[in-house]
């Protein structure tokens, strides 16, 4: 039996598929749901929402949000999502050391949160490209 898994962001459905296995980066940690689990509501940290059809991976990158599970059936509202792509890891790094940058300069409160976020990303989308089949 499998699960069903929908991912929905504000402008519109981003996954629809049946799954065997989806990965959710709640906000307790890593959040793995397979067929018959028990009903649960969660929210959803800055991370990698990680989707398992056949025997790959596919990573998305969620930008928070919260996941609803019942009968099978996944759904993810989520602020906002990400791609990851196999030729942008470079640039990842970079984005990584450029936020962990921001992080060590910022002086406000307000920057120190903006910077943490950037930081959060950043680390999910270097994360992600070990879910990429080469």
């Amino acid at each position: 039996m499998s699960l069903t898994i929908r991912v929905i962001a504000p402008d519109g459905l981003i996954w629809d598929t049946n799954a065997d296995e989806v990965v959710l980066p709640s906000l307790t940690g890593q959040l793995g749901i397979l067929a018959d689990h028990a009903p649960l509501i969660t929210a959803l940290e800055i991370g990698i929402l990680r989707i398992k059809v056949n025997s790959g991976w596919t990573p998305i990158i969620v930008l928070g949000g919260f996941a609803v599970v019942k009968s099978n059936e996944v759904i993810v509202l989520i602020s906002g999502v990400e791609e990851v792509l196999k030729e942008d890891y470079s640039q990842a790094k970079e984005l990584l050391a450029q936020a962990t940058k921001d992080l060590e300069l910022a002086k406000t409160t307000k920057e120190k949160i903006e910077a943490s976020q950037d930081i959060k990303r950043a680390s999910s989308r270097l994360q992600a490209f070990q879910f990429l089949e080469t």
